[in-house]
């Protein structure tokens, strides 16, 4: 499965600790990682919820 992020350092992406905790991935150019399909599931777990953490921080800063 092939990952491309359009801007990556928009939502501050750790692409040395995905690297490190997704067995056998690799970057394919700077901003796309590339994950065995079986991966997916942790991929996207390990690459979302940081992102959807940070935009409810910023909700409850902007709300209150």
């Amino acid at each position: 499965m092939v990952i491309r992020f359009r801007k990556p350092d928009r939502f501050r992406v750790d692409f040395p600790f995905l690297l490190q905790m997704i067995k056998d991935s690799w970057m394919s150019r700077r901003n796309t990682i590339v994950v065995p399909g079986g991966k997916m599931g942790l991929a996207m777990e390990l690459i979302l919820t940081p992102i959807l953490r940070r935009i409810m921080e910023d909700r409850k800063s902007l709300m209150g």
